[in-house]
């Protein structure tokens, strides 16, 4: 029976921290790692055995796998999908572009066959908010943004790069072209990818707005409509601003300063303006139902009923 250079056999789990202890040695061809997964493709293998051999094997050896067959693959998006976002993170960020551009392709057809199916489910807004998919949140920003270059400059493939703006922070998103290294026709081939949704993007990161007026001041179409959009883009950087910073706050104070820090930010505000603040705060869990109708009720009416 063969045995891993550390004796490991192929129905043993392999040892905690393989990866990480033997990172910088050649042992791909004396890892069974591989093996093991396959045996457990094979059902010759327990749980254990493969899940172990899918967090200890080097990476080299385990975009090989990938690469070998479908089943392969689907095994892997399987471990990404149930693993520890640490471990994923680590995972992911030791492939290659080519490697993950793969992934992410197949993901994506995965996501376009279920599509029609879960529609009407609210809680769904784009593919990363699907259990299956959401470990794609788990890899860092930058290397998101190096990926999205690959995608547009190298693969010509800017409907799949669009596709990660929905997950990257706002400070990113605004600045783009400085963390993904596109130049200006690269970038409007990544933002003409989105189709109709391009005009959401100045909703999600308002400091792009600017930026998109130049990008597009050729094209009247998507221009045209974009000025129209001046009033609500900067009612968005407030709802977006303000949120931030009553979020900062909130953290770091006593519950009734927050209410006269909030008080203070929001008096004259505009009420629709004020709920979407108090809903974002909501969703964050920075306040109760409760307390949001009593700031509702205060910038109403002006009193404070307890």
């Amino acid at each position: 029976m063969p045995k891993c250079f550390l004796g490991t056999s192929l129905y043993e789990a392999c040892p905690p921290s393989c990866r990480h202890s033997f990172a910088k040695q050649d042992v791909d061809e004396d890892c069974i790692a591989k093996n093991k997964l396959e045996a457990f493709l094979q059902d010759k293998v327990t749980f254990k055995v493969g899940f172990s051999a899918f967090s200890q094997i080097p990476a080299k050896t385990l975009e090989k796998f990938i690469w070998t067959s479908k089943d392969n693959l689907e095994l892997i998006s399987y471990f990404l999908y149930i693993g520890e976002p640490t471990l994923v993170r680590e995972i992911i960020e030791s492939f290659s572009n080519h490697t993950l551009s793969y992934l992410f392709k197949c993901d994506f057809e995965n996501y376009m066959n279920i599509r029609e199916s879960i529609k009407r489910e609210k809680s769904v807004k784009h593919m990363f908010d699907i259990r299956s998919f959401k470990y794609w949140t788990f890899v860092s920003y930058l290397r998101i943004c190096d990926l999205i270059q690959y995608f547009v400059r190298y693969l010509k493939e800017p409907e799949y790069a669009c596709q990660f703006i929905v997950i990257l922070p706002s400070e990113i998103v605004s600045n783009l072209n400085k963390y993904t290294g596109l130049d200006f026709e690269e970038e409007k081939t990544l933002y003409n990818a989105l189709g109709d949704s391009i005009y959401e993007l100045p909703l999600q990161s308002p400091k792009i707005y600017d930026h998109m007026m130049q990008l597009f001041a050729d094209d009247p179409e998507v221009s045209i409509i974009l000025s129209t959009m001046e009033g609500l883009i900067e009612r968005q950087q407030l709802i977006l601003e303000t949120t931030e910073k009553l979020v900062n706050f909130i953290g770091e104070h006593r519950i009734d300063k927050n209410f006269q820090f909030i008080f203070s930010e929001m008096s004259g505000m505009e009420i629709g303006t004020a709920s979407e603040i108090l809903n974002q705060l909501l969703e964050r869990k920075m306040i109760t139902p409760s307390q949001k109708q009593m700031i509702i009720d205060f910038l109403n009416t002006g009193k404070l009923e307890l």
